[in-house]
């Protein structure tokens, strides 16, 4: 088996893993006690959070991709669209963020023990990862050019504009969402918003510099 069967495999493997674990870690909403972690919700409250949203993203993205890894395997050549790859880089890019944001900004804090409880050891921490590396290492086979950054931007730029209408406009004593992320602590969402959107970028241009690299290095 060549290069490009085994990477395309191995993609596969990890495309299947991101999708289980992600009904796994969906499945603790449906719990009589709801999540776990920061997110102690149940069934669709729990899609208030980035962290759920961005990794059910980052699940249909490997679902699509595991698409073309199977036909691929079977006509024993890695041919993945384009668009597949912007999609692709675009729930890592996500998922990437989630790890970044809970690292850095909520573990600090109230304790990563607390953040990496049940389902939330898959969402905050394994899934991202194995979703980056993924896409950065094994599906090498479309070199993404500057405006895929505008793709990967989507979901943020989305979420950010949710949370602030929820959050600081509407708030939770009218029906809003609680600052359950602390974004808008002291008033001062615009300070978190341009560290997180910054974060976003960041993740994204060397998500991007990691795939080019791998696929000009070993691309099909």
């Amino acid at each position: 088996m060549g290069r490009e069967m085994v990477f395309n495999l191995v993609s596969a493997v990890m495309n299947l893993a991101v999708i289980v674990l992600t009904v796994i870690a969906m499945a603790d909403f449906t719990r009589p006690q709801g999540g776990s972690a920061n997110m102690k919700v149940k069934r669709f409250k729990c899609l208030e959070y980035f962290t759920v949203q961005s990794n059910l993203i980052a699940a249909l993205t490997a679902l699509f991709m595991l698409y073309f890894n199977v036909e691929s395997l079977v006509t024993g050549h890695a041919a993945v669209p384009y668009w597949m790859s912007v999609f692709k880089f675009t729930g890592a890019t996500a998922v990437m963020l989630t790890f970044t944001v809970v690292m850095t900004l909520l573990a600090p804090a109230v304790g990563l023990k607390l953040l990496l409880e049940g389902g939330s050891l898959y969402m905050h921490l394994i899934t991202p990862l194995v979703a980056a590396l993924t896409f950065i290492v094994f599906e090498c086979t479309n070199t993404l050019d500057w405006y895929s950054l505008l793709f990967a931007m989507i979901p943020v730029v989305y979420y950010a504009i949710l949370y602030f209408v929820m959050v600081v406009i509407v708030k939770e004593d009218r029906g809003g969402w609680k600052d359950f992320y602390g974004f808008n602590k002291g008033g001062k969402w615009y300070f978190s918003c341009v560290i997180v959107i910054g974060m976003a970028v960041g993740l994204a241009i060397l998500i991007r510099f990691g795939h080019n690299a791998m696929t000009s290095a070993v691309g099909y």
